[in-house]
């Protein structure tokens, strides 16, 4: 059985601003779930609860029946999240850095042969030997979702990750995330493209809250 999330009537305010309205959602892998919202609905916020980043207001998030904490070993090796820009080191190549961070979760395949083959699906292969600091905002944002991929999840999330990208890279981007799926993982993407949520399994579809409007 795979990975199960389980949320209910999920809240976070901060002061007096409502960061996300009560929501509740139920999805087990495998599945592609789209969260979609307008602009302050707190698609984010909901992102960062069940990634653990985000304390509740009310509400319960389940992940296997364990609430999320990022500190776990366990729950660390089961959910990952693309919902900042992740750390990049200016001096290591792009390569560099996708082989040590599978060789950091312990993968046990040549690590340099798998980042070479992600980011060719990626369609930016020939960017291997480059540095961060080299890179266009899409080709940056395809890497941020290389460095993603690169560590195991059961659980992945991701918070608009089609931003900056042109049709054909979103629609790369879009087969490397069913190729996650189809490998048995739940993905949970906050995203306002329609060809991205036209492939989804199902959705998770916020309410402007009231602060937010």
């Amino acid at each position: 059985m795979g990975v199960r999330l389980q949320c209910r009537d999920l809240s976070v305010v901060v002061e007096d601003s409502t960061l996300l309205a009560p929501t509740s959602f139920s999805h087990q892998a495998p599945g592609l779930v789209a969260l979609t919202g307008p602009n302050g609905a707190g698609k984010t916020t909901l992102l960062k609860t069940v990634a653990g980043r985000q304390l509740l207001t009310s509400g319960q998030c389940l992940i296997d029946g364990q609430a999320p904490y990022e500190f776990d070993p366990g729950f660390r090796a089961k959910v990952a999240s693309l919902i900042d820009t992740p750390p990049m080191a200016r001096d290591m190549t792009l390569l560099e850095q996708l082989a040590l961070v599978r060789v950091s979760w312990g993968h046990d395949d040549d690590a340099f042969d798998a980042a070479e083959q992600l980011l060719y699906r990626l369609t930016i292969a020939g960017l291997g030997e480059r540095f961060p600091f080299e890179l266009s905002a899409g080709q940056l944002q395809l890497f941020a979702v290389a460095l993603t991929l690169s560590r195991p999840s059961s659980l992945l999330l991701l918070d608009e990750p089609e931003r900056h990208l042109d049709g054909e890279r979103v629609y790369a981007l879009l087969g490397v995330v069913q190729e996650r799926v189809q490998a048995g993982a739940l993905v949970i993407t906050a995203t306002h493209r329609a060809e991205l949520i036209a492939h989804t399994d199902a959705q998770i579809e916020l309410e402007p809250s009231v602060s937010a409007v």
